[in-house]
């Protein structure tokens, strides 16, 4: 790879980065106009488990105009993230993360990873899709006194205690148990 295109590739680098924070800080402030625009046309956002799966950037706009509404604060923060690019046009990303969430009176934590396909197109990369997968989804003293020990720890609101995602549903951690 020349030194033009490894500064290329650093560049594209920091700007899905940049996605990816714009994202957080979207939803955050309830910005669904910078949401849409953050997306492809025929994007896909939902939960990996396939339970909530939104195709195309309408769908999504819809999903978050709704969602919203019936949170308070939130607070969204990307940790560590690896980008892997299949070509000058196309990425996949591992997103690590937490989000404190208010909702029903209460303070849901939840630690998660983002499962994230990127484009660029017309000169910005775009999530072209974006899954999530669940360490834990409960309200914040639950976590406290002993959540990450308890089974099926995706708590969200009104839907009782369903199964997690991580780890238990990944191959190593299927395979490190028998």
């Amino acid at each position: 790879m020349s030194l033009e295109e490894r500064i290329e590739r650093l560049e594209a680098r920091e700007e899905i980065r940049t996605l990816v924070a714009d994202y957080s800080m979207a939803v955050d402030d309830r910005d669904v106009e910078t949401i849409e625009s953050l997306f492809t046309v025929d994007g896909i956002f939902g939960h990996a488990d396939g339970s909530a799966v939104m195709n195309g950037r309408q769908e999504i706009v819809d999903f978050y105009s709704g969602r919203l509404g019936d949170m308070g604060p939130t607070y969204h923060y990307p940790h560590s993230h690896k980008i892997t690019f299949q070509n000058e046009n196309e990425a996949e990303g591992i997103v690590l993360a937490h989000a404190e969430l208010s909702q029903e009176g209460k303070t849901y934590y939840t630690g998660l990873r983002y499962y994230d396909k990127y484009e660029k197109a017309n000169g910005s990369w775009c999530f072209k899709e974006r899954l999530l997968k669940f360490l834990f989804f409960m309200p914040m003293e639950e976590l406290v006194r002993d959540g990450l020990c308890q089974e099926n720890r995706k708590r969200f609101p009104g839907e009782g205690k369903l199964p997690t995602d991580l780890p238990e549903m990944q191959p190593s951690w299927i395979a490190s148990r028998k």
